[in-house]
């Protein structure tokens, strides 16, 4: 071949070649909606999955897609498919002024979803539950569907608990596996325990666990559970706390620990000593000799007996614990025990277990004194739990 067809293929080939990278140097802002909200998707179920680089990227995701989704050429839109991605971009947390310009681009349904989702995504609430008042999240797009389903709920859950739990479970039947189901048995969860619903309490806790263990939004769960358990008594029967104990059991021994020490923690706050001993044994149970998880299962355990015929005991533990070892809300707990263990030993003699108040004094004066310390105990923790 002479040197001149050989310079020739070179060039020829290099040509190529540059020409085949054009598309991917571009690939992200030529990518249509629909592809777009599938990353999107597929980083948040990522995030249901525990993965913790995906849940820090997740805000940055979105503030790259929003810009894309603005650039994006009026006749992209004429695409159902693109109209339904901008929706769901928007009720994933997305910047919802995009949505102003689909509204008269938009025709039929997805015209009807852009205007209720813009009206969600601007908190004007009234008005999108409106707008979505009529429509069966089941008719809609498998794409939409469940989203739709989760913020019908959402809308509606005040004033609708019912219609709200059954909302929600479509919403988890319409997207299994995806972050849409792992929010909706969050929020179905509470409701039922809102409810006093016992045994779908008790199913649905069963149900998170066993199919989000590891999820990036665990913490929340943990914190919504053990508040369910100890101030809404979705625990008080020991038929029920069995049975909670063996959902528990298949999760690793951290994650265990963690759940039980939340319920401890927060029935603490409520005065429940009867689940405050069940949590907090249980977690000791669970926890190497000295550490923090163990120290933290001893103080929840003493804190509610001071306000039992175990006081002695209990102010021997609280007294003995090292308070370099205790962060700032753990030794808020102690000290406001100690200070209603004191106030404990000033009062008179009560009357035995069973037996009525004295008349004319209400309620118990140690149910008063117990409420008000730890009260001061929890407007001191903030109201939070770990």
């Amino acid at each position: 071949m002479s040197a001149c067809r050989l310079a020739l293929l070179f060039h020829l080939t290099l040509g190529a070649a540059m020409l085949g990278a054009l598309p991917a140097l571009g690939a992200e802002a030529a990518r249509q909606p629909y592809e777009l909200i599938r990353a999107l998707r597929s980083t948040q179920d990522r995030i249901a999955g525990g993965d913790a680089a995906a849940f820090l990227s997740y805000r940055t995701m979105l503030s790259e897609q929003a810009t894309l989704f603005a650039d994006a050429a009026a006749d992209v839109w004429a695409d159902p498919r693109n109209v339904r991605a901008a929706v769901a971009f928007v009720l994933s947390g997305g910047e919802p002024s995009i949505l102003r310009k689909l509204v008269p681009l938009a025709t039929g349904r997805e015209q009807v979803l852009v205007k209720a989702a813009l009206a969600y995504g601007e908190n004007r609430n009234a008005e999108a539950a409106k707008l979505l008042a009529d429509l069966d999240p089941r008719t809609l797009d498998g794409s939409i569907a469940g989203h739709i389903a989760l913020v019908q709920a959402e809308l509606v859950a005040k004033k609708q608990p019912e219609k709200a739990l059954a909302l929600l479970g479509d919403a988890r039947l319409l997207a299994p596996g995806t972050m849409i189901e792992e929010a909706a048995l969050r929020r179905e969860a509470t409701l039922a325990a809102e409810l006093g619903a016992g045994d779908r309490f008790e199913k649905l806790t069963m149900q998170y666990l066993r199919r989000f263990p590891n999820s990036a939004h665990m913490a929340t769960f943990r914190r919504q559970f053990a508040q369910d358990v100890a101030r809404r008594s979705m625990a008080d029967d020991p038929d029920r706390r069995a049975r909670m104990a063996a959902i528990i059991s298949g999760l690793p021994v951290g994650r265990q620990q963690e759940l039980y020490l939340a319920v401890a923690w927060e029935g603490t706050k409520a005065g429940k000593v009867d689940l405050v001993r069940w949590a907090a044994r249980n977690a000791a149970s669970l926890a190497e000799d000295g550490s923090p998880q163990q120290l933290r299962s001893r103080l929840c355990e003493a804190a509610v007996l001071v306000v039992t015929d175990e006081i002695d005991s209990a102010l021997a533990i609280l007294r003995a614990m090292p308070a370099e070892k205790l962060d700032a809300e753990e030794e808020g707990l102690r000290a406001a025990a100690l200070r209603l263990a004191g106030e404990m030993r000033r009062l008179p003699d009560l009357p035995g277990e069973g037996a009525d108040p004295p008349a004319g004094t209400g309620a118990m004066p140690i149910v008063a004194t117990a409420r008000t310390a730890m009260a001061r105990a929890d407007a001191l923790l903030g109201g939070g739990g770990r």
